[in-house]
C-alpha cells in the first residue's frame, strides 16, 4: 500500500514539473514573437553583429521582463565585444527571470566563465602576480569590484523603474479602454424615456378612482374620459412631443458645447505642440503620442503625417525628425 500510495505522489511530482516546464517554454515562445527581437535576431543571422547588440538592447529596454533578449544579448557581449562585465550582469538578470529554464545551466556556467575573465583582467590591470600586490593594488582592485557592484545595482534598479513604467502604461490602457466603454453606455443611460398615452392615462385612473369603484364603473368612466379627450382636442401627445422636442434640443446645445470646448483644447494643444520632434534613444510611437497627444490612439495621426519615414508597422528609429499633425 505504501509503495501505491509512494508510486502516485512521484507521477503526481512529475506531472506538475513537466507543466512548468511547458509554461516556461511557452513564456520564451511569447518573448521570441517580440518585433524588436526578431529584428535582432535577424541581423545576427546574417552577420551584423553591431546591429544585433543594438537590436537585442533595445527590446530590453522595451520590455524588460524578455528572458531570451538578455540571454542573447549576455552572449554577443561576451563572445563579441569581450564585455565581461555586461555580460556577467545579463546573464545574472537572465537567471532570475528564468532560473528553471533549459539554458539555465548554460547561463550559469558562461556566468562563471565571464567571472574568471573579468578576475583575470583586473590582475592584468594591476599586476597581481603572485605576492607581489601591494597594499595600493589590492585596494584598487576592491574599489573596482565595488564600482562593479554598484553598476549591478543601478541596472537591477533601472530594470525595476521599467516594469513599473510598463506596469503604469498597461494601467492607463486599461483606465482608456473603460472609459471608452463607459461613454457607450452613459449616451445609452442619456435617452429621454418616451411614456405612452396609455401610461399616463392608467396612472390618471388611478389618481381619481376610488377603492369602492368596480372594474364596471371604471372602464364606464375610462372610456367617458377617452371620448372627452377626443372631442375636446386636448390629447396629452402634443405636450409630451412639445417636451421631447425641448429634450433634443437641449441635448444637441450640449453636444455642441462640448464639441465647441473640445475643439478649442485641440487648437490649444496644437499651439502647444512644436510642429516636429527629433526621436530620442528608446522612444517609441506610443511614447510620443502620449507625450504630445495625452493619449496612445494618436500614434496613427504621426505615422500618417510621416510615411515617407515611418513604416505600417510604426517602428522609428533614434535621430529621425518626424512631423506632428
Amino acid at each position: 500500500m505504501k509503495t501505491i500510495r509512494l508510486t502516485l505522489a512521484l507521477m503526481a511530482l512529475t506531472s506538475l514539473t513537466a507543466c512548468d516546464y511547458i509554461q516556461g517554454r511557452q513564456n520564451l515562445a511569447d518573448e521570441r514573437e517580440d518585433g524588436a527581437y526578431r529584428a535582432a535576431l535577424a541581423d545576427y543571422r546574417a552577420g551584423r553583429l553591431d546591429a544585433a547588440v543594438k537590436g537585442f538592447a533595445k527590446a530590453i529596454r522595451k520590455s524588460p521582463g524578455n528572458a531570451s533578449a538578455r540571454f542573447q544579448y549576455a552572449c554577443l557581449m561576451q563572445d563579441t565585444k569581450k564585455d565581461y562585465l555586461a555580460a556577467f550582469c545579463a546573464y545574472r538578470e537572465f537567471l532570475l527571470l528564468r532560473p528553471e529554464s533549459d539554458k539555465a545551466k548554460i547561463a550559469q556556467d558562461r556566468l562563471a566563465l565571464c567571472e574568471r575573465e573579468l578576475a583575470r583582467e583586473l590582475a592584468d590591470k594591476y599586476r597581481l602576480v603572485g605576492n607581489d600586490a601591494s597594499a595600493a593594488e589590492i585596494a584598487a582592485l576592491r574599489k573596482e569590484l565595488k564600482a562593479a557592484n554598484a553598476r549591478v545595482a543601478e541596472a537591477e534598479k533601472s530594470l525595476e523603474e521599467e516594469q513599473a513604467r510598463f506596469r503604469t502604461l498597461e494601467s492607463e490602457h486599461q483606465r482608456l479602454v473603460s472609459a471608452v466603454k463607459g461613454t457607450g453606455a452613459s449616451e445609452a443611460s442619456s435617452r429621454p424615456n418616451v411614456v405612452s398615452v396609455k401610461d399616463l392615462l392608467d396612472e390618471e385612473d388611478e389618481e381619481t378612482s376610488s377603492p369602492g369603484r368596480s372594474s364596471l364603473d371604471e372602464i364606464a368612466a375610462l372610456k367617458a374620459e377617452e371620448a372627452e379627450e377626443t372631442s375636446t382636442g386636448s390629447s396629452l401627445l402634443p405636450r409630451q412631443t412639445a417636451d421631447d422636442h425641448a429634450k433634443r434640443a437641449a441635448d444637441e446645445a450640449f453636444r455642441a458645447e462640448e464639441a465647441r470646448a473640445a475643439a478649442e483644447r485641440a487648437a490649444a494643444e496644437k499651439a502647444r505642440r512644436p510642429p516636429t520632434y527629433v526621436v530620442q534613444e528608446g522612444d517609441t510611437l506610443y511614447k510620443i503620442a502620449l507625450r504630445f497627444y495625452g493619449r496612445v490612439a494618436a500614434w496613427r495621426l504621426i505615422r500618417d503625417a510621416n510615411k515617407t519615414l515611418i513604416s505600417n508597422d510604426g517602428r522609428v528609429r533614434a535621430g529621425q525628425t518626424i512631423t506632428l499633425p
